[in-house]
């Protein structure tokens, strides 16, 4: 019988709102012949059940054995990851609104935590008087109370907030991701480890028998 190679390759996370999860929901796959890449598509990986708490971790493995007990013939090439994670997401209303007022109260706290985390640094750091001791060097009088030297250093303390986190609106200024996309990339990263592994401790992982 002439041999056909199916590629596989894993998604690392993935959302589904139904119980039953077939292999398009957590696999891209190629292969020449396409009736054989429909059969597998739509074939049964698993049915979540009650005590998975609407998440499971189905290994590479499981996903191989699958395919070969439907096709035999296959000569399986898997890529990329070798575990996924399914989480079931039921459908959700959210009352008018919802959206925005997360927003906003994310919003508040970010701007008010930002702006009591540079008062007290500067508190720290007696900004009040390294301004007073600038002011007598280059001759200034010690009387004005706000000169050119506190709006140069709001300004440029400004501008480079908004350089380091490169973001104004919707806009970038470079193509590079931002600071925060790549640490909220790391942070996806360890949770989905994390994941992976406490399954794998408490022997919940869909693998083969």
């Amino acid at each position: 019988m002439e041999q056909t190679t199916l590629f596989l390759s894993l998604n690392t996370k993935v959302k589904v709102n139904k119980e039953v999860i077939v292999l398009k929901d957590i696999a891209k796959i190629y292969c020449l012949d396409s009736a054989v890449s429909q059969r597998i598509n739509e074939m049964e990986i698993y049915r979540f059940k009650k005590q998975d708490e609407g998440r499971c971790v189905i290994t590479v493995l499981k996903v191989i054995s699958l395919i070969q007990k439907m096709e035999p013939q296959l000569t399986l090439t898997s890529l990329g990851d070798t575990q996924v994670i399914v989480e079931q997401v039921k459908g959700k209303k959210i009352f008018f609104g919802g959206n925005r007022i997360k927003i906003a109260v994310v919003a508040s706290l970010c701007f008010f935590g930002t702006m009591f985390t540079t008062m007290a640094y500067h508190n720290d750091i007696s900004i009040l008087s390294l301004f007073e001791r600038i002011k007598r060097i280059i001759g200034k009088d010690q009387g004005e109370r706000v000169t050119l030297l506190e709006i140069a250093y709001s300004v440029g303390l400004s501008v480079g907030i908004i350089v380091f986190y490169n973001h104004i609106g919707k806009r970038k200024l470079t193509k590079d991701p931002t600071p925060v996309a790549v640490e909220m990339r790391t942070y996806e990263a360890e949770i989905n480890q994390s994941l992976v592994e406490l399954a794998e401790r408490e022997g919940k992982t869909i693998d083969v028998s």
